[in-house]
């Protein structure tokens, strides 16, 4: 069961589920919530663009850009390792917040591939439908 839109999806999904709970947790004045949220989704929200556009277009036959791979895989790392060296040693931002945001593309993945298995219809009903 092949969903080519479903990166497309996650991506927007996740993006305006992130913005909503950074809003909401910032409206309840848990600013430090707000904040380690706005970072953690950030980090995930980039760790899956990295995933679904880069690296295929890195591996793209007849790509003039043999070096864009290691180039990505090289580069989130520290990226990675400054962002969290900085909101982990920061006191304003909630360090279970960050997780709670890098944990949101994942969970939105899950959950609308159970959605889609569930009440959507799937190649496999399709074929094996009497006609």
């Amino acid at each position: 069961m092949a969903q080519p839109e479903l990166p497309d999806r996650v991506l927007r999904t996740s993006f305006w589920l992130a913005a909503w709970f950074v809003f909401v947790f910032g409206v309840r004045g848990q600013a430090d919530i707000s904040v380690g949220l706005a970072i953690g989704c950030a980090m995930s929200l980039f760790s899956f663009w990295t995933l679904v556009r880069a690296v295929p277009r890195a591996l793209e036959a007849g790509s003039e850009r043999p070096w864009l791979l290691g180039f990505v895989l090289i580069a989130k790392l520290p990226i990675y390792g400054v962002v969290l060296h900085y909101s982990m040693s920061t006191p304003g931002i909630e360090p279970m917040a960050i997780m709670g945001g890098v944990l949101l593309a994942p969970c939105v993945i899950a959950l609308k591939t159970i959605g889609q298995m569930m009440f959507g219809k799937t190649d496999v009903q399709d074929e094996a439908a009497p006609r």
